[in-house]
């Protein structure tokens, strides 16, 4: 699969090809990386070409993605988040304890609870 980003030469009009979009660079993995691997190659012509920024973004996005499958949830306000990680929420209750007005200690909390089943998700 080739892809050829939507850049002018210099002196020529620019292309009647629309750049893709974040959400298909974030599916075409291949073609994203090829698009990203140009863009690094000359960032003082293609460094604000929409394809080089929404294939950056796809990549931000992916490991966004990526990082919420193997931990569930990136919101600390959410107990599974602190399921995910004992040794920071051993942390965190800790310092809860010290100081209850320290945000997310409730979540924290209840991760723990719902562990011990006596409160539910």
């Amino acid at each position: 699969m080739r892809v050829a980003l939507a850049v002018p030469a210099v002196g020529q009009e620019a292309p009647t090809t629309a750049p893709r979009t974040v959400s298909w660079y974030a599916d075409n993995p291949q073609a994203r990386a090829r698009v990203q691997l140009a863009c690094l190659d000359d960032p003082g012509r293609l460094g604000s070409n929409p394809d080089c920024i929404n294939a950056h973004q796809a990549s931000v996005e992916v490991a966004l993605r990526n990082a919420r499958a193997r931990t569930g949830t990136l919101d600390p306000r959410n107990p599974a988040f602190w399921s995910n990680d004992p040794e920071t929420r051993r942390s965190k209750l800790i310092m809860c304890r010290r100081n209850p007005e320290l945000a997310n200690c409730d979540a924290a909390k209840r991760s723990l609870m719902v562990e011990a089943g006596v409160a539910q998700r």
